[in-house]
This record gives structure tokens, C-alpha cells and sequence, in this order.
């Protein structure tokens, strides 16, 4: 963890740690204490944050798919109006 660095030895107080008997001490402040320590929390989450992901993925992946035909900016209406089928025959829309 941390490239070796151990920082249990400037997470527990001086005085706690002399308080403690010598083979507890060695345990403490070896190298394998605090990696096998946060080993497993850390791997939880990351599985966690990749499974997310995945999920999101596939979320904009489906979305993306539903969406459409593709969108090609700078290409917009010319803004006419179009006439409807009824505008052209020349029959009002209310039936008149």
C-alpha cells in the first residue's frame, strides 16, 4: 500500500505505541499490517466502481440506440412552413 510506505507508525500516538507489548508493535508497524488492512475494503470498492461503470455504459449505449437516425449539425430547416395534405386540396381542417 502506498509503495511500502507504512503510516500506522504517524497514525498511533508515540506514547500508545510504547504501550504496547513488542511482538504487538512489530505487527503494527511491519509492512503487511496496513496493506492486508485495507486490502479488501479497497478491492470492494473498486469492483464496485468498475460494475458502475459497466452499467453506465450500457445505460448510454442503449440510450444512444433509441435516440435515432444521426444528427449531422449545421444542417437545419430552411424555415419554411410545410402545408399539410388538407392546406393543398384546399379543404379546411375543421371540416367546413
Amino acid at each position: 500500500a502506498f509503495l511500502g510506505y507504512n503510516p500506522m507508525a504517524t497514525l498511533i500516538p508515540h506514547a500508545a505505541l510504547l504501550k504496547l507489548p513488542a511482538a504487538n508493535q512489530a505487527l503494527l508497524l511491519g509492512k503487511s499490517f496496513f496493506p492486508n488492512t485495507i486490502g479488501n475494503p479497497f478491492m470492494v470498492g473498486l469492483h464496485a466502481v468498475f460494475y458502475l461503470s459497466v452499467v453506465m455504459c450500457l445505460v448510454a449505449a442503449i440510450a444512444s440506440l433509441l435516440r435515432g437516425k444521426r444528427y449531422i449539425h449545421g444542417q437545419e430547416a430552411s424555415g419554411e412552413l410545410t402545408l399539410s395534405e388538407n392546406q393543398l386540396t384546399g379543404q379546411a381542417v375543421g371540416g367546413e
